[in-house]
């Protein structure tokens, strides 16, 4: 085997030396110099030795002398040597093939250019941003920029208007490189003129903070909207129907300057257009959001359709957002929404409950109403340059929740009325600035919310609990919490090479006090409930900690590692029981973060991180609360100890040559949680929760996997998307430990296509099944289905007609199918393209739509009763 291995390399090496030798004797050196007939050296000039078949063997330009080397093996007598220069007629020389020197002279020839039209491809990846433009995906009848985003491939837009690309949410949403709406940005996804856009660019891993770029590793997408021209734009609409009485304003005039934007709304409607998601925040933000209510009234599940379908409102709307950019990068920023609205539902609710024992059936027939009113203000000074980050938000939110609500469950009527008033108010401070050769970075955020609530239930509820197994006539629980939040640290960055190392230390301090109490009404006496029905709580908890990170990068990789170390202390005074507890917690808390870019098209991420999750002070309060009129919880006191180890890895692949973009992400996660839920369900379904001290652990697995590709030559994108997500838990229902097993899944495909100029198809379908396992009680698979097919057909330049036919499946324990037609004539004219339009909406008149929602041991389905057939006629006017 040696020998043979041996024989081998010796025959490679002589073969080696073998063509060393001929390269070394058979080589022809040509050189020369390219002039013109006056003898004036040609520079630039391409020189070639061409063989019979016009290959070219090899080829070399001529330099600002003129004077070129060519060397060739090519054993045959004569060569064919090629000059060609733009201005001059190309010429053959033939010459010996020996090493020789050698003048080209080239005859001048009139330059003739043919007309030439240059197309710019759809698709530009420039390192890490791509350019999509926007006119190679624009369909006559789209008018926002969102309209053309949803036909971009390796971007999706969801029901609530946030953007993902490549699966994952957009963290800044720019116009013309300007962040006017602080995460916000359906208002100008949904109302920008798709006209007045030219690109949208996707900046991935974007650093937006310029003076830590290269030094802080960044995951963040941003997306960009580069319009045409510094402009004025924006549209007035004006919609009006019959029977009922209908009405849809939007009137969004909008500037954009180089150092001044601006975009102002006013909005009214009662045609099922939400208005609310116009003032949601889509992006990570330093703005807090306001904390979800406590108590509720039972309502229906939301419809997975569009809310122009089933939305029952009368809703109003106004919002102010501009910036201001001086000459020192100063940016100043304003932000103002004002919503009024008023929403009706009604409809069915059949919910199964899964138990050891068996399963528990609630129908429940509901009508509700709920106004709303919010206010949000928010002011913003930016100083973003290479020397210095600053930025301080101060912002307010107010809203006030207004609800009422009957239903008869099991035939029992029952009616509700919801009273809830929030306020929030915070600043977030951050400054990076240098100070020698290291980057100081301070950041601060204070928040302070007021919280006053109230619900009250007719007849009384939980009778056994609360009036000793006899009904009475109502109940009434009221809610009052503040709570103070400071978050403080500061770190420094220094780097060496590519490496940078980012020491912090901080302080976190939390002050949350809450009070309730429950009172009871039987004939013409009411009763407050005692301790074990009221809560008095002051819970604090302060959290020093210290943390450092590191951060390489190269051209392959970008990798953060975080060494975080906390101490955790509690502070929890309950004055109704009168206790007191303390409790002091030290956690480690690392993350590991890596992006490797194996080609300029394709690149690896992963992630790894263990964490420490202590609940929120709902998790504590003794007393009993009711938080629905069918829910009432308990507490155990103790404070969750929840440990968390994370793990994901995903591949983005994007190529603009093909228009393909593919990604593929997976996730695990366990908890070790030391409280477990303990959910008592009587004979009618209500539920009793509470928690006890007992470790169990939660394990989560998920797989997502988008494709996107676009064929330019036939104006198609087509889209594919699919989750999986299995969850495994343990639970005590009904007085007994229980495993619970959870599975999702979900499959969606979409594209849109332009056959003609006078006739485009978009069709999209999905599937979304999951099925529910409670110890050896099993659910049959349930899911909804729906499929969506748009016609969109010009037959003349003014002329648009849009019909739109929507299918959906739902099965559970009953089965629905049904079919939605609506339709939309456009008649475009004017220089300013003034539209006028006729559109009709669920002319099959259907009547409701199930809808199926899925949670650990529930399955809700919801009959929600929609909106009836209606024609409208309106008018827009692009400013």
């Amino acid at each position: 085997m040696k020998i043979g291995i041996a024989r081998r390399l010796i025959s490679a090496l002589v073969l080696f030396i073998q063509i060393g030798c001929y390269n070394s004797y058979a080589q022809t050196t040509i050189s020369g110099k390219v002039i013109d007939e006056r003898g004036t050296p040609i520079p630039n000039a391409n020189i070639a030795i061409v063989n019979k078949n016009n290959t070219v063997s090899a080829f070399t330009f001529s330099g600002n002398d003129g004077n070129f080397i060519l060397k060739t093996p090519l054993a045959v007598d004569t060569l064919a040597i090629k000059a060609t220069r733009l201005g001059f007629e190309a010429g053959l020389f033939l010459l010996p093939n020996k090493s020789q020197f050698t003048q080209l002279v080239l005859k001048e020839s009139a330059l003739k250019l043919q007309e030439l039209t240059v197309k710019a491809p759809p698709i530009i990846l420039r390192k890490d941003t791509i350019d999509y433009q926007v006119s190679a995906f624009q369909a006559e009848g789209d008018r926002t920029i969102a309209d053309v985003i949803k036909r971009m491939p390796g971007i999706e837009i969801k029901e609530n208007g946030q953007i993902l690309y490549q699966g994952n949410p957009i963290d800044k949403y720019y116009i013309n490189g300007l962040d006017l709406l602080e995460g916000r940005y359906n208002l100008a996804n949904e109302n920008l003129p798709a006209d007045a856009v030219r690109k949208v660019q996707v900046m991935e891993n974007d650093q937006p903070i310029k003076i830590l770029k290269s030094k802080v590793f960044s995951e963040k997408t941003s997306l960009n909207i580069q319009l045409k021209k510094v402009t004025t734009t924006g549209s007035a609409k004006l919609g009006v129907g019959l029977s009922p009485a209908l009405w849809d304003v939007n009137v969004t005039p909008m500037v954009f300057n180089r150092s001044f934007q601006a975009i102002a709304s006013v909005q009214t409607n009662n045609a099922g257009t939400d208005l609310s998601r116009q003032l949601d925040v889509l992006t990570k933000s330093s703005q807090a959001k306001m904390p979800t209510p406590v108590l509720s009234i039972q309502s229906l599940s939301t419809p997975g359709i569009s809310t122009d379908r089933w939305l029952d409102n009368r809703s109003h709307l106004a919002s102010l957002n501009l910036i201001k950019k001086t000459r020192n990068q100063t940016e100043l920023k304003l932000g103002l929404g004002i919503r009024d609205e008023m929403q009706r539902q009604a409809g069915r609710n059949y919910t199964r409950l899964l138990t050891p024992g068996g399963i528990v059936e609630i129908d429940e027939r509901i009508t509700n109403r709920a106004d709303t009113k919010a206010l949000n203000a928010n002011l913003v000074i930016e100083k973003n340059t290479e020397r210095l980050f600053l930025k301080n938000n101060i912002s307010g939110q107010f809203g006030q929740i207004d609800g009422g609500g009957k239903l008869s469950r099991n035939l029992l009527q029952t009616e509700q009325q919801l009273t809830a008033e929030q306020m929030q108010l915070q600043n977030s401070l951050s400054i990076i600035t240098h100070v020698g050769k290291q980057l100081l970075n301070i950041n601060s955020q204070t928040i302070y919310n007021r919280r006053p609530e109230a619900l009250a239930v007719r007849p009384g509820v939980f009778p056994d609990l609360f009036n000793a197994g006899k009904n009475f006539q109502s109940i009434t629980q009221d809610i009052f919490t503040a709570e103070f939040d400071t978050r403080n640290s500061v770190s420094f960055t220094r780097q060496f090479a590519r490496i940078a190392f980012t020491p912090m230390a901080g302080l976190n301090f939390q002050n949350h006090q809450f009070e309730s109490a429950i009172s009871t009404k039987t004939g013409d006496s009411t009763r407050t409930h005692g301790n074990a029905f009221r809560n008095d709580l002051k819970y604090l908890h302060l959290n020093p900690f210290a943390q450092l990170s590191g951060y390489y990068e190269s051209s392959k990789w970008q990798v953060e590692l975080n060494v975080p170390f906390r101490m955790h202390a509690f502070g929890i005074s309950d004055f109704t029981q009168n206790s007191h507890q303390k409790q002091t917690q030290l956690a480690f808390e690392p993350s590991l973060t890596a992006r490797y870019r194996a080609t300029e098209y394709t690149d690896f991420t992963s992630a790894v991180s263990y964490s420490y999750d202590f609940g929120n002070p709902s998790q504590v309060y003794s007393g009993f609360i009711l938080r629905s009129y069918r829910n009432v919880q308990k507490a155990q006191g103790a404070i969750p100890v929840n440990r968390i180890l994370l793990g994901r890895i995903g591949i983005n692949y994007k190529n603009p040559l093909s228009l393909i973009f593919i990604n593929l992400a997976g996730s695990v996660m366990r908890i070790n949680n030391n409280l477990q839920y303990r959910t008592g369900i009587d004979s009618t379904g209500a539920a009793e929760l509470t928690f006890v001290l007992n470790n169990n652990t939660q394990l989560s697995r998920n797989v997502h996997l988008g494709i996107g590709k676009y064929f330019g030559g036939i104006k198609t994108s087509l889209k594919l998307n699919g989750d999986a997500g299995l969850t495994r838990s343990e639970q005590i229902v009904t007085d007994r430990q229980v495993p619970v097993r959870n599975r999702n899944y979900r499959v969606g495909l979409s594209g849109s296509t332009l056959f003609t100029s006078y006739l485009g198809v978009e069709l999209s379908g999905s599937t979304h099944f999951f099925q529910n396992r409670v110890a050896d009680q099993r659910q049959k698979t349930s899911g909804i289905s729906q499929l969506l097919l748009g016609i969109d057909i010009y037959p003349g330049k003014a002329h648009a007609l849009r019909l739109d036919t929507e299918r959906y499946a739902t099965r559970g324990s009953a089965s629905q199918n049904q079919l939605y037609l609506n339709f939309r004539y456009r008649y475009t004219f004017g220089k300013r393209k003034i539209d006028l339009e006729i559109r009709g909406t669920n002319l099959t008149n259907a009547q409701n739509y199930l809808s199926i929602v899925n949670s650990a041991f529930t399955i809700a389905e919801s009959g929600f009763q929609l909106r009836p057939r209606q024609v409208t006629t309106g008018v827009r006017i692009p400013f």
